[in-house]
């Protein structure tokens, strides 16, 4: 990826937020062809509408063929939770913003 929009976010990722972050990401990678480093780090509870999101996002990003990098460092709420869903495996999930924009 080269120059990846970031999208930082904090809080919980739940039914009652989901549709705020929904919009958010939808503004923020609207009119962009670049790819995107979504970093959970500071995110303290995500639910399985907040990981239908980032499924939905890899997919529109990957017909768009751009790129999603989530930032999940270990011990992380997010890196348990990608982790025991198994979505580890179907994500580009990195330590850190820095690590996913060495790797893109």
């Amino acid at each position: 990826m080269s120059e990846p929009l970031v999208i930082a976010p904090s809080g919980d990722i739940d039914l009652g937020s989901v549709a705020g972050f929904q919009e958010w990401l939808d503004d923020a990678i609207d009119g962009s062809d670049e790819g995107v480093i979504i970093d959970l780090t500071e995110v303290s509870f995500i639910d399985s509408t907040g990981l239908r999101v980032l499924v939905d996002l890899n997919r529109r990003l990957s017909s768009e063929e751009r790129e999603l990098a989530v930032v999940a460092p270990r011990g992380t709420t997010a890196a348990e939770v990608l982790t025991l869903t198994g979505l580890r495996r179907g994500l580009n999930v990195y330590e850190s913003a820095r690590h996913a924009r060495e790797d893109g």
